[in-house]
């Protein structure tokens, strides 16, 4: 397995499955299920009894609004997740992390925080972050009233997605505009 397999899974088809380089989003009704959907595909809950959730490596979560910490720079905020998985001089940090602020188009707000830049900036900060992690899958968390993950991630083609499955949970149908598939 190399992404994610979901299976029995209570408001997803029997069995969903979303490869490395693959790209898929889920439809839930309420918020609060987006939010428990995420949550058990992270490993952050335990799935209901009967299902099974695998994933072939790490699991990282874009909350709607990017999930920035206020107090750090764009840059500041991916370098910090990059050290939290990774034991790597400073240095190192910094310029793998760089690599990936300039992959998701967010160089010319690299020293900004996530309160001076717009809501689809956060949100591409979030990946950025996620992406220093070096995930097998991504899971991206929708809300209305924000950018769509998929005007998002086409307006600049990012090569470091492919490395990833890309899981888009959302509870509005019209916001999947943009990825592969829709179950």
């Amino acid at each position: 397995m190399d992404g994610l397999l979901l299976e029995r899974v209570p408001g997803l088809p029997e069995r969903l499955r979303v490869d490395v380089g693959e790209q898929r989003a889920v439809v839930v009704p309420q918020a609060a299920d987006r939010r428990r959907l995420a949550d058990i595909v992270t490993g952050l809950d335990d799935p209901p009894r009967g299902a099974l959730v695998l994933a072939g490596g790490s699991v990282r979560l874009v909350p709607a609004e990017g999930g920035l910490l206020p107090h750090l720079t764009v840059l500041g905020n991916v370098i910090h997740g990059h050290r939290t998985m990774h034991s790597v001089t400073k240095q190192a940090a910094r310029e793998e992390s760089l690599v990936k602020v300039i992959s998701c188009g967010l160089e010319d707000v690299q020293d900004r925080y996530p309160h001076e830049i717009t809501p689809g900036r956060r949100r591409l900060a979030g990946v950025a972050r996620a992406l220093g992690a070096y995930p097998r899958a991504i899971v991206l968390e929708d809300a209305v009233g924000l950018p769509t993950w998929g005007s998002l991630l086409s307006i600049r083609p990012n090569p470091d997605l492919a490395s990833a499955a890309l899981l888009l949970i959302t509870t509005n149908a019209s916001r999947t505009t943009g990825f592969v598939d829709v179950e």
